[in-house]
């Protein structure tokens, strides 16, 4: 069918199904789940304008397409299939992969990354070429014509790369700058509302472990980073979430996924969807722990302390003279051999902020105005004068809510003579490696906990809506606890000891900036086994737990 025979996408006649009267048609050619997310960040360059309409396809041929249409139907979009595409006229065509059939589509074709620019190599039958994917001509030519009508880069030093690697293109392409990651830096200001949405308290830090697809990834490569993290960051002081490449789950599976991260979902970590809040996370951490993928990327960007647990150089995975090579030389490096909560906290000590901008910034250029630029362009190929002023802000979606805390805790207390009682808490679903230094440690269990060998060896059993009864029954029930304490209400627990059947109440005032209650009878316990003490406790406990600093009174409570 000829492009003249072929039906056109835009208005529809009078006195059919239609509603606006629509002027131009563009199509948004979606290849995988990461290139559909790229295109629905930058469609709202066409704003309000009633002229415009979009509609969605699938490229064939991508072995990550696998929930696509799905994906795209539940942000609202109108797709079609990919044979009623390349048989209908459009008056622009937008992509975020250079890879498959582009050269059937009837439309100019505004080509543009869906990362953080063009860093990998691409993919051959064995391994890696020396193309970069993107810029490589085996994806812009065909049959001797450049497909593209325009190529949108984020900065000038691709223009050099892809005139080394197909110099024909260099003539439609165009540095717009990343709009992705001017709408990151609008969003910062919203860094607290993305910190309650994920459950971090003030005062506490959030590790964001991100990790890019493939054998050398971060999660492929050092899975057991995240284990560690969880097992040596108190969680009084962390919390830990995860971003995944959306490549992950689609080719593992989301099921496989989630039975893999079953035991650090139980020890607190948050899992962010691959399709949603992403951005927000990356805006309400305070370090990421990351490879070669963009997440970590746009991190050092941002100006946060970044530490890179795997990298592609060593497998020839990246350009070697790409800004994301060089960033990946250049951050430090975890050390597995060393404690993960001392590199963490040297990280955010001794980060200077924008040590990366000389490295980012051979990425990310036109800062500000990436957006206004690839819309430009957009309306230019559509032969279409844009709509006067800016177009409107879309704000990020936020991220789901986060994952319950852990109720089971390996307990680190340290007790001074004068009531004082220091305490670290760790998930205990996963193994706290030993250190060395003196300490006192305890195991406290939520009384509802699945784990019966942590059950059995609880020596603090806590249930959240029990009774002073519950808690004397527990501890026949239990002989291997030392105390067994029913929480009250929102500022009282109440504690029975298993060895001489003493009891206590254990309050917080109502000023105080303690808010987990349940965390009152393991400083007891721990002021209780601080040098075997046996005599009756103070009236007064003080309990500092990570930045926090309490009173903890404690009540006798008499037959």
């Amino acid at each position: 069918m000829s492009g003249e025979d072929r039906p056109w996408a835009g208005d529809s006649p009078a006195g059919t199904w239609g509603t606006v009267r629509t002027r131009r048609s563009v199509l948004a050619v979606a290849r995988n789940m990461t290139s559909a997310g790229r295109l629905l960040d930058v469609l709202p360059m066409f704003g309000s304008d009633l002229r415009v309409r979009t509609l969605f396809t699938t490229v064939e041929g991508s072995a990550f397409d696998d929930g696509l249409d799905v994906y795209l139907r539940a942000a609202g979009a109108r797709t079609i299939p990919w044979a009623q595409a390349v048989a209908t006229r459009f008056d622009l065509a937008l992509s975020a992969s250079a890879n498959g059939d582009l050269h059937r589509i009837d439309a100019p074709l505004l080509l543009m990354p869906h990362g953080a620019g063009h860093n990998r190599l691409l993919r051959t039958g064995n391994g890696y070429g020396p193309e970069v994917s993107g810029l490589a001509r085996s994806q812009l030519v065909r049959d001797g014509r450049v497909v593209p009508a325009a190529i949108a880069l984020s900065h000038q030093e691709q223009l050099g790369r892809l005139a080394r690697y197909c110099p024909e293109a260099v003539t439609v392409a165009t540095v717009t700058g990343d709009p992705s990651f001017d709408r990151l830096v609008a969003h910062l200001p919203r860094r607290r509302r993305y910190r309650r949405a994920l459950g971090v308290p003030d005062g506490l830090r959030l590790v964001l472990v991100s990790s890019t697809w493939g054998e050398h990834s971060l999660y492929g490569a050092n899975g057991d980073v995240l284990p560690r993290l969880l097992a040596e960051l108190p969680l009084d002081e962390y919390r830990v979430a995860l971003v995944t490449h959306p490549n992950i789950p689609l080719h593992h599976g989301e099921l496989q996924l989630r039975l893999w991260l079953a035991r650090e979902r139980s020890a607190g970590l948050t899992v962010i969807p691959p399709e949603r809040g992403w951005q927000a996370a990356l805006i309400a951490s305070d370090v990421v722990v990351g490879d070669h993928g963009s997440v970590t990327f746009y991190g050092a960007a941002l100006g946060r302390p970044v530490l890179l647990a795997s990298s592609g150089r060593e497998a020839q995975e990246l350009d070697p003279s790409s800004p994301t090579a060089e960033l990946c030389g250049v951050l430090p490096r975890l050390d597995r051999r060393r404690g993960l909560l001392e590199q963490v906290e040297e990280a955010l000590s001794a980060h200077v902020p924008g040590a990366y901008d000389r490295v980012t910034g051979r990425t990310l250029g036109n800062l500000g105005h990436a957006g206004e630029s690839l819309r430009e362009v957009a309306y230019r190929l559509m032969d279409l004068a844009h709509p006067p002023g800016s177009a409107p802000g879309v704000p990020f979606a936020e991220p789901y809510g986060a994952q319950p805390a852990p109720a089971s805790f390996l307990v680190e207390t340290w007790a001074g003579e004068d009531g004082a009682v220091t305490m670290r808490r760790f998930p205990a679903a996963v193994t706290r490696p030993l250190d060395g230094e003196p300490r006192e440690t305890h195991l406290t269990v939520d009384a509802e906990e699945l784990n019966r060998r942590l059950l059995e060896s609880a020596a603090v059993i806590v249930h959240r809506d029990g009774s002073p009864e519950w808690a004397r029954e527990a501890v026949r029930r239990h002989p291997g606890c030392a105390l067994a304490a029913a929480v009250v209400d929102g500022r009282r627990v109440h504690v029975v000891l298993r060895r001489d059947g003493r009891e206590f109440v254990l309050g917080l005032p109502e000023t105080s900036q303690v808010t987990d209650v349940s965390c009152l009878p393991s400083a007891l316990y721990g002021w209780l086994v601080s040098e075997r003490r046996a005599g009756e406790p103070p009236s007064v406990l003080r309990l500092r737990l990570g930045a926090v600093e309490g009173r903890v009174d404690v009540t006798p409570v008499r037959p």
